[in-house]
């Protein structure tokens, strides 16, 4: 049992990763270590072609803006379908 499920909170990671494809495996690891209920994302740099998923959680996203062909920004947010969210 986690901490956070003790005192009945949602456990959440916040991270500019700065790339999902560089850190793809530390995201990784870190998921498989925490298994948060929410993950926010900054600057994933995945465009509109793509996406991300994370195993068991509901995803929004907002895609990074293609600037001569370089992807700038992007978001994402994953959500248990468990923790109440619109």
């Amino acid at each position: 049992m986690r901490y956070s499920d003790y005192l009945n909170i949602s456990f959440i990671i916040q991270w500019n990763i700065r790339g999902l494809q560089a850190n793809r495996e530390e995201l990784s690891i870190l998921l498989s270590n925490y298994d948060p209920d929410i993950v926010y994302l900054q600057e994933t740099f995945v465009k509109e072609n793509k996406s991300v998923t994370i195993k068991n959680c509901i995803p929004f996203h907002q895609h990074a803006s293609d600037i001569n062909g370089i992807a700038h920004g992007g978001n994402s947010i994953h959500i248990k379908p468990s923790i109440p969210h619109s």
